[in-house]
C-alpha cells in the first residue's frame, strides 16, 4: 500500500502496527449492516480491516488531498466511499439516511477535543464511536472526582455517553512515532448516564445550559462553587437547598451531583 510523508501541520502520525489495527477494527463492535464513518483514514491502513467487518457502508472523511487518489485506487469495494472534507465541518444529520452511525478514527492530537465534543453534541445521529487518541486526553475522559484528570471533558462525556478506555497503544506503533503514548477510547451514546442510572433528565433539561454550568464551575478549579457561580449573574444562590454544594469545588462533584445542582439552579 502506498505511503505518505506525514505532515506536521496536519498532526499526522500513521498507525502501522498491523496487530493494533486489527484489534481496533475488532473493538468497534460493528453490527451486521451498519453504516460506519471513518475519520482521517490516511492511506487506508485501518480501512482495510474495517472492510472485513459486516458493515453495509463505510464513508471516510479525509482532509489531506494527497490521500484521496490513493484511497480511491486502493479500495474498489462498492461499500466504500471517501469524501475530501474536514470532519469538523460535516453535519452528521445530513447522513441521517444511513441510520445510526458507528464512528471510528485515528485522530490528530491537536483536534481531539473538538472532535469529541462534536460527537457528543451530534450524538443523536451516532450509536457509538471508537477513537484512537492521546493517552492524556483519554485519561481525562474517564477521570473520576478528586483527581487532576477530572474536569469538563470527564463530566460531559460521562453524562452523555458511557466512555471506556479499551487499551493503550505505545508510541512505537506509529510512523513517525509521537512523543507520547495513545489509547483507544469507546463512547456508547445509547448508554448515557440516564440509561445507566435508570433515571430521567431533570425537567426542562437544556444540554447547552448544563454544559455552560459545568464549564463555569471548572473555570477556576481551586475556587468554590459559590465563587464560580458568580460568573452566572442570573443564578440565584440564596436557596437553602444549595447549602451543601456552595462550599465545595467542582472537582468534588460526581456526574449525579452536577445534575442535581443543575436541577436546583434552573
Amino acid at each position: 500500500m502506498p505511503q505518505l510523508q506525514a505532515k506536521k501541520s496536519l498532526g499526522q502520525h500513521f498507525l502501522v502496527d498491523e496487530n493494533i489495527l486489527r484489534r481496533i477494527a475488532e473493538a468497534t463492535d460493528i453490527r451486521q449492516g451498519e453504516s460506519v464513518i471513518e475519520i482521517g483514514p490516511g492511506t487506508g491502513l485501518l480501512t482495510k480491516h474495517l472492510l472485513q467487518q459486516p458493515l453495509s457502508k463505510l464513508t471516510a472523511f479525509e482532509f489531506d488531498e494527497r490521500a484521496i487518489d490513493i484511497l480511491q485506487h486502493e479500495f474498489t469495494d462498492e461499500r466504500f466511499s471517501v469524501i475530501h472534507k474536514d470532519f469538523l465541518k460535516v453535519e452528521l444529520s445530513d447522513l441521517r439516511a444511513l441510520g445510526k452511525l458507528n464512528v471510528i478514527g485515528n485522530i490528530p492530537y491537536y483536534i481531539t477535543t473538538p472532535i469529541v465534543f462534536k460527537l457528543l453534541e451530534e450524538r443523536a445521529n451516532i450509536r457509538c464511536a471508537t477513537l484512537l487518541m492521546q493517552l492524556e486526553v483519554a485519561e481525562r475522559l474517564i477521570g473520576v472526582p478528586r483527581t487532576k484528570e477530572y474536569g469538563i471533558p470527564s463530566v460531559i462525556s460521562q453524562c452523555f455517553s458511557e466512555v471506556k478506555l479499551l487499551f493503550k497503544v505505545k508510541a512505537g506503533a506509529f510512523r513517525p512515532a509521537p512523543k507520547v503514548d495513545s489509547a483507544v477510547v469507546r463512547f456508547d451514546f445509547e448508554n448515557d448516564y440516564f440509561q445507566r442510572s435508570n433515571t430521567t433528565a431533570p425537567e426542562r433539561f437544556d444540554e447547552k445550559q448544563f454544559s455552560i454550568l459545568v464549564r463555569t464551575l471548572f473555570a477556576m478549579r481551586r475556587k468554590t462553587i459559590r465563587n464560580n457561580l458568580k460568573q452566572l449573574q442570573s443564578t440565584n444562590t440564596d436557596s437553602p437547598a444549595l447549602a451543601d454544594f456552595l462550599p465545595r469545588r467542582a472537582e468534588e462533584l460526581t456526574v449525579k451531583e452536577f445534575l442535581e445542582l443543575y436541577h436546583l439552579l434552573y
